[in-house]
């Protein structure tokens, strides 16, 4: 039975058994985004690669193949990098496309 357990442990892609064993989040080995709100004024979207729109009412963001929209007022990108972006302002809705 030990057998059959450790070849199941195989099957799956290197980068999930890595993060698996150092206890890495999720989102690390599955290529996702991780998105934090503070209350309705502020965002930090880890896994951005890009900007697609961008005013004070709306922020768009390119998350790979999808793409999350910021609405709301007074919206602002505080920082930007290759793989974060913090967005600042009265958050009123997320959509993810």
């Amino acid at each position: 039975m030990a057998q059959k357990d450790y070849m199941q442990d195989y099957r799956l892609p290197l980068a999930h058994r890595i993060c698996d064993k150092i206890d890495l989040p999720e989102d690390i080995y599955r290529n996702c985004c991780h998105i934090e709100i503070t209350s309705d004024c502020y965002a930090i979207v880890d896994g951005c690669k890009g900007v697609l729109e961008y005013d004070s009412d709306k922020v768009k963001l390119k998350l790979g193949k999808k793409s999350v929209t910021f609405c709301g007022s007074g919206l602002t990108i505080k920082s930007l990098s290759q793989e974060q972006a913090a967005i600042e302002g009265l958050i009123v809705s997320i959509e993810f496309i």
